[in-house]
């Protein structure tokens, strides 16, 4: 049987630092953490990005953007679709409705919108297909690797050793930090 993840004192100093409680993110909002909190119950609203082991659930700082966006809870489902096709989603997307319902892409973007979800499956699409025929020598590959990396690294979070325990690899372990390591001529000046 697996041992279950736990948090270290950084992970917990890291979640506090840049995580809310629903109490924090309801404060002078219309919604109470009551109505917040039967709304996730429902599956309506994103469920905590973590829960501590205090048993404090914390969001991420953004996370009314996205129904304040759509206005009320009834068109959220719409908004988010209507925003991920917009984007250019080329994934399932009620699937990334379901993991954005989740809370667990809070865990890994920095703004949890569809925008950021369809770029972060997209780049890591562009990342996979370089990986899987690499050409370190081209400069053009070289130069499509470090756009994608790059990019992928403005849109995702640090992870904590939590999430590593949990799911093991991170996409920021094998798209950001192995590749740059793998591949360090392509992030190089001399190889931009």
């Amino acid at each position: 049987m697996a041992t279950p993840p736990t948090f270290t004192e950084s992970d917990i100093r890291y979640v506090i630092a840049e995580y809310r409680t629903l109490g924090e993110l309801c404060h002078g909002r219309a919604e109470s953490v009551v109505e917040v909190s039967r709304l996730i119950e429902a599956g309506r609203l994103p469920r905590a990005t973590y829960v501590l082991p205090s048993g404090e659930a914390r969001f991420p700082p953004d996370y009314f953007a996205l129904l304040d966006a759509a206005g009320s809870v009834e068109e959220l489902p719409a908004h988010f679709r209507s925003r991920c096709l917009a984007a250019g989603s080329a994934q399932d997307v009620d699937e990334a409705w379901a993991g954005y319902l989740s809370g667990e892409f809070g865990v890994c973007l920095r703004e949890v919108t569809p925008e950021a979800i369809v770029a972060k499956g997209r780049l890591l699409d562009t990342i996979e297909r370089l990986l899987a025929e690499p050409s370190p020598e081209d400069r053009g590959w070289q130069a499509e690797l470090r756009g994608a990396v790059d990019e992928l690294d403005g849109l995702e979070r640090p992870f904590t050793d939590y999430d590593r325990q949990r799911w093991g690899d991170t996409t920021r372990d094998r798209c950001i930090t192995r590749v740059r390591a793998r591949f360090p001529d392509a992030f190089t000046l001399q190889g931009a």
